[in-house]
């Protein structure tokens, strides 16, 4: 292992959401690896207060949506006194306010240590005079996904050895397989407090997602009603909560759906609860950088049905770890659901092996965090630091 780094990681997301969760998990990564990590948030909002129940120690920065000096200056000054006061050889920005902030911190008060941002949404990058400007005086920058490279790619803008692919990590000790035992006392206490199906023993699949436009539940539900049509002992698990969780309480109504469907809010105990599904859901039409929930669904050993958006392929090959649909095509995601969820349990049994067996290869923290170790070591700037 090399010698151990000074980081700060910057994040300025106000919702707990994907990107915010990978910043958290990446401290704490880092952290089991032997650095030392300073972990600047945004106060007052629900990213920095997961991070203090998680007991990292968050620092509380204002970080203001637009420029405002009078709330701006007060975070430059505060980079840098981190910086100085604990010898930080290196700044790790995730959003485009944080990053902008660590730039000109380090220009105006002259902190030589290298900037690095990770980006994590497929969206376009543009190549504009700003932007140009702020990536000239970004060491490097980090892609999640090869979908999240090819499109900063495309810009030009950053390009080499400065831009990296390192897909997210997932803590395997948390997210691992159920016991038999487990699997059925998880089981067994779920379904108690849920009506019991007259058409043999449940089949339940799981969904962890915010309720927001990009995750579509929308089309979920459209394809969990055909789903039930032809496995009528089927239950999906809705965990998550958001600005749309009411519009899909009235979808579940306006469909009939309220035996099979069943809303469990957000929740802190996501690995227990998916320790009683036989089944991992993702629908999301597009923006998934990295698909946090479809990794934990690997991990804990369960095969996954998903939409092809994002990493997604990177991730699960169809008829291996589960099965993949195009994204807004209700048709096929109950295609995929059907096909998984009335398998044989030793198939489903056999998909969910190999996705473990590929989340232990390639995304456990020790891994994770390793490429980063290899990415500071290397990026230009670092060199010449003490």
């Amino acid at each position: 292992m090399p010698r151990s780094f000074r980081v700060l990681q910057l994040n300025s997301a106000r919702k707990y959401i994907g990107e915010a969760a990978h910043t958290l998990n990446l401290t704490e990564a880092l952290r089991q690896r032997g650095h030392a990590v300073w972990l600047g948030l945004r106060k007052g909002h629900a990213t920095f207060d997961v991070a203090a129940e998680r007991k990292l120690e968050p620092i509380g920065f204002n970080m203001p949506h637009r420029w405002w000096p009078p709330q701006d200056a007060p975070d430059l000054r505060r980079i840098a006194r981190l910086v100085r006061e604990h010898k930080i050889e290196l700044i790790h920005a995730h959003r485009g306010k944080d990053h902008w902030q660590a730039v000109l911190a380090t220009r105006l008060f002259h902190l030589h240590v290298p900037v690095i941002r990770t980006r994590h949404i497929v969206t376009p990058l543009s190549g504009n005079a700003a932007n140009r400007w702020l990536a000239r005086r970004t060491a490097a920058l980090v892609a999640v996904s090869r979908a999240v490279a090819e499109d900063v790619r495309r810009t030009g803008i950053y390009s080499g050895e400065r831009l990296a692919l390192i897909p997210a990590g997932v803590d395997l000790a948390l997210y691992r397989p159920a016991s038999a035992e487990q699997k059925e006392r998880a089981r067994t206490q779920l379904l108690s407090s849920l009506e019991a199906p007259a058409h043999g023993p449940p089949l339940l699949a799981a969904c962890v997602a915010r309720f927001a436009v990009v995750k579509a539940h929308r089309v979920l539900l459209a394809a969990w009603e055909r789903v039930v049509a032809e496995l009528p002992n089927a239950r999906l698990l809705l965990i998550g909560d958001g600005q749309l969780m009411a519009e899909s309480q009235a979808l579940v109504r306006a469909r009939g759906l309220e035996r099979s469907v069943v809303f469990l809010g957000r929740r802190q105990d996501v690995s227990e609860l998916l320790d009683a599904a036989d089944v991992g859901v993702l629908s999301s039409v597009g923006s998934e950088g990295f698909s946090r929930a479809v990794l934990e669904y690997m991990a804990k050993g369960l095969p996954t049905v998903a939409t092809r958006v994002g990493a997604v392929p990177d991730l699960i090959e169809d008829g291996v770890h589960g099965a993949v649909a195009p994204p807004e095509d209700e048709l096929a995601l109950a295609q995929a659901l059907r096909r998984v969820l009335g398998a044989e349990a030793a198939q489903r049994l056999e998909w969910g092996r190999a996705a473990r067996e590929k989340a232990e290869r390639g995304f456990g923290y020790d891994t994770w965090a390793a490429a980063h170790e290899e990415l500071y070591a290397n990026v230009p700037g670092y060199q010449h630091l003490g």
